[in-house]
């Protein structure tokens, strides 16, 4: 076999590790946000995502693992999608609104907020849990904030407190609607105000 043939063999490997790993977390995805950590079990995202669960264990060790990728991948595309907002040659107005069309459909749309709460409750049960989620929650504060600075700058805002802590605020209560909705399926509970108005936008 020649150098370029194993070079397209590794690659098409690669590939179908990587399409493997998005299967699975997007089968945990659906399972974690369906009956929650606990309820969750190995063998059900294994079926749901139409592996063995040996090719489960290919990729992550345990539940822990594949649970705390799926937030990890969440945190990295969430601020992906925030930094796509601000263009930087866009005036302020199309900044401001794009934002505030992102917070108003952030309920519907988004899983990290819910799986916030997932990890929060494990934390408090696993102390290696609550190691793990302080750091994540440290660095995902810390990239909030560098994406709130540069947000609120092309947006001619002025934070209404300092960034650091308006991202952790915002982490905060986004956690604490998304246990709301979950605990009142029936009632109109939503972030989206309070998400504008720390956001310096005003109400719809």
């Amino acid at each position: 076999m020649n150098r370029e043939a194993g070079d397209k063999g590794r690659q098409s490997r690669a590939e179908g590790k990587a399409a493997t790993r998005r299967q699975l977390l997007e089968a945990a995805r659906t399972e974690f946000m369906s009956v929650g950590y606990q309820g969750a079990t190995l063998d059900d995202i294994a079926a749901r995502a139409g592996f063995t669960k040996g090719a489960l264990y290919w990729h992550f060790t345990n539940k822990q693992a594949i649970f705390l990728a799926l937030i990890a991948d969440s945190i990295d595309a969430n601020l992906a999608t925030l930094a796509a907002l601000v263009e930087p040659d866009a005036p302020a107005d199309r900044i401001r609104k794009r934002m505030g069309e992102w917070i108003d459909g952030i309920d519907e749309r988004e899983t990290l907020p819910q799986f916030g709460v997932e990890l929060e409750i494990q934390a408090r049960r696993n102390a290696s849990f609550r190691a793990i989620h302080q750091a994540m929650i440290a660095k995902h504060e810390a990239a909030l904030g560098a994406f709130l600075t540069r947000y609120f700058e092309v947006a001619e805002i002025e934070p209404l407190m300092p960034v650091s802590m308006l991202a952790s605020t915002l982490i905060t209560i986004f956690k604490g609607f998304a246990l709301s909705r979950r605990n009142r399926p029936d009632a109109a509970v939503t972030s989206a105000a309070a998400a504008r108005l720390l956001m310096g936008l005003p109400l719809k």
